[in-house]
């Protein structure tokens, strides 16, 4: 079990690693024009991947890297955060702990299934984008289905219900309000079956609990900032988001779809962050 001094320390160490210059060197965003279009391949390394669906089959864009692929100068996040999972359990009932936190405990880090969708709006909106994340071998890993056109859609939520069935603790920002509304009313759209629902940890719930009039607001960049002192550099504002999609689907051209991609896999990160503060019962604020 992780001593209180021990884990502040590495709830530090981990804030220094990943700071805005080391995982995200590119200058501050802003819009690309399609003159010199960039392929989903070179922008979006990945693969193609294909489905079962009801009416046959149909395919989706896959990304999957490890956070020391992305940063390795930050891999101490996803050490922490296995460092604080493993002890979790002995600290939780220090916690005043919800359910959706004590199912978190109950298990190890292997256990739990991070997830962030991106869509080109709200209710009734296409989703185009669904990232997750997951720890095993040491390290955080980032598995992001990507639709590359708005027939797509279906394949990718298929993917995801695949995947869902099996976790055990599925963990959210604002996910049981949003992404698993919008997901579930998407996938009647497309009559897809979803699993019945399991354990599921919403960290905008735990957040408001802990930061909620300390802080201007509970939104995830604002903990970010003010919990692991990151600025994001080079990343997308979440109102240009839909409407880079669509010139994404327009023009194939996929700079600012790598933008999308890389502010997905930060929200992620930074849930990770949240949960190993959360459990250790320290406040960065407090430092």
């Amino acid at each position: 079990m992780l001593t209180r001094s021990l884990a502040r320390k590495d709830i530090k160490a981990a804030q220094e690693a990943i700071c805005a210059d080391q995982i995200d060197p590119r200058i501050g965003y802003r819009r690309y024009e399609p003159e010199n279009p960039l392929s989903l391949a070179h922008a979006c390394a990945g693969e193609e991947r294909t489905v079962g669906m009801p009416m046959g089959t149909s395919r989706f864009w896959l990304i999957n890297r490890t956070l020391e692929q992305v940063s390795p100068a930050s891999r101490q996040v996803a050490l922490q955060f296995a460092g604080v999972m493993r002890g979790a359990r002995q600290r939780v009932d220090e916690l005043e702990a919800s359910v959706g936190l004590c199912h978190a405990a109950d298990g190890g880090p292997e256990d739990l299934l991070f997830m962030d969708v991106e869509s080109c709006g709200f209710s009734g909106a296409v989703i185009f984008l669904v990232g997750m994340m997951y720890y095993r071998n040491d390290d955080l890993h980032f598995e992001q289905y990507l639709a590359r056109n708005y027939a797509e859609e279906a394949a990718i939520l298929t993917a995801f219900i695949d995947r869902v069935a099996s976790a055990r603790v599925l963990v959210t920002f604002n996910g049981k309000a949003f992404d698993m509304n919008m997901i579930r009313e998407r996938a009647i759209f497309h009559g897809l079956k979803m699993p019945p629902e399991g354990p599921h940890l919403d960290l905008l719930t735990e957040a408001r609990k802990r930061w909620r009039g300390r802080l201007p607001n509970c939104k995830l960049q604002t903990l970010e900032r003010h919990l692991f002192k990151r600025n994001r550099v080079g990343d997308i504002p979440g109102w240009a988001i839909a409407d880079a999609y669509h010139k994404f689907v327009d023009t194939a051209d996929a700079r600012q779809v790598r933008d999308i991609v890389h502010h997905n896999l930060l929200d992620l990160l930074t849930m990770a962050q949240l949960v190993s503060v959360i459990l250790t019962g320290e406040d960065p604020m407090d430092a």
